[in-house]
């Protein structure tokens, strides 16, 4: 997600007080984006050109091919996801020969699940615990307790397919069965369910963001120019997809939480943040939400914020994977509906 400033263009100085409009200025303004999109996108095509060329280097012996054994090691980064990390992990059992769990400071019930995962599934599920790390140390902490040839970063919230065609453990097949001499770097389809299980944000039902790649000592997770932490691959590693959406992505949280993660997103953007979140929410506390305690304005914030969802679309994606079935009927957050459009959300406290 590249970002930067620019001058203002000319189509939009012509719309500021004080100025004529000029004559095909809104045409050539989109004359100029039409251009520019069409260049990103060959200049995309011929890095991906260079990458796939580079990508051959290990198998015509001009570097060392991988050297972990055969499978699969999934690392799970967690901070308060008592919700969703029991199911997140338990639809990964069969998929990933060993998960790696760590957190940086949960003060819910996430240590307890954590610990209890592991004793269930002892030489599979591994538990790591870094309170004061931030999330990029913890990141490649987890990163160097694994031992399998492919990782993948597993998030809290994602609950796996674990039967029908759109099952984990063909991606599990593929993976395992891709050139063994070369790198690579996947990046598998979720669906996204979004302020409860029926609905979905229209602007990304399906993600493509996830990701897993072949262990080696050249990738470690950075942070990106946006402030996002986020995996530094080398140009030898061949760029694939797996395209059936294998996984929900569970954005189905409470309002605090949802409300943080979006206060977070606009935090890293802000050129005028101040140095640490906190201060940052204490002021939109104060200048957007009337000086609202945090847990007022994170109600206020996700009944507006839910309205713009959409009803999951069941003819065109993957049911709800097993483990999110029995929740369906016992659900903790139900969107509010009239006339078919969404207009709140509602907690189900009894349900959980």
């Amino acid at each position: 997600m590249a970002s930067g400033r620019a001058a203002v263009p000319a189509r939009l100085r012509a719309s500021l007080p004080g100025r004529a409009r000029e004559p095909g200025s809104v045409a050539g303004g989109a004359g100029a984006r039409a251009r520019a999109t069409a260049v990103s996108a060959l200049g995309a095509q011929a890095r991906l050109a260079v990458r796939e060329v580079c990508a051959l280097a290990p198998s015509l012996g001009l570097l060392p091919p991988p050297s972990r054994p055969a499978g699969i090691a999934a690392i799970v980064r967690v901070r308060d996801e008592e919700e969703w990390l029991e199911p997140a992990v338990r639809s990964i059992i069969g998929f990933a020969d060993h998960v790696v769990i760590g957190d940086n400071g949960s003060t819910d019930r996430t240590p307890v699940i954590m610990r209890a995962l592991a004793r269930e599934f002892p030489g599979i599920v591994e538990t790591l615990t870094m309170p004061d790390a931030d999330i990029l140390r913890l990141t490649n902490a987890l990163i160097e307790r694994t031992r399998h040839r492919f990782i993948v970063r597993w998030d809290a919230d994602f609950v796996a397919q674990t039967s029908g065609p759109a099952r984990i453990t063909r991606l599990r097949d593929w993976l395992l069965a891709l050139d063994r001499r070369r790198y690579y770097i996947v990046y598998p389809r979720m669906v996204e369910v979004t302020g409860d299980l029926w609905h979905q944000d229209p602007t990304h039902p399906t993600r493509g963001d996830a990701h897993c790649w072949t262990a080696s000592d050249h990738v470690r997770y950075v942070y990106n120019p946006q402030g996002y932490e986020a995996p530094k691959i080398p140009k030898w590693y061949a760029m694939r997809a797996w395209e059936l959406p294998c996984f929900y992505h569970v954005n189905v949280k409470s309002d605090r939480r949802m409300f943080l993660s979006h206060l977070w997103k606009r935090y890293l953007l802000d050129r005028s943040r101040p140095t640490d979140l906190q201060s940052y929410v204490d002021r939109v506390l104060k200048t957007e939400f009337d000086g609202q305690d945090f847990g007022s304005a994170a109600r206020s914030w996700t009944q507006g914020w839910v309205r713009r969802l959409v009803p999951f679309d069941a003819t065109r994606y993957p049911a709800h994977p097993e483990l999110l079935r029995p929740v369906l009927g016992r659900p903790r957050y139900r969107l509010r509906v009239e006339d078919g459009r969404v207009v709140g959300r509602e907690t189900l406290e009894d349900a959980r």
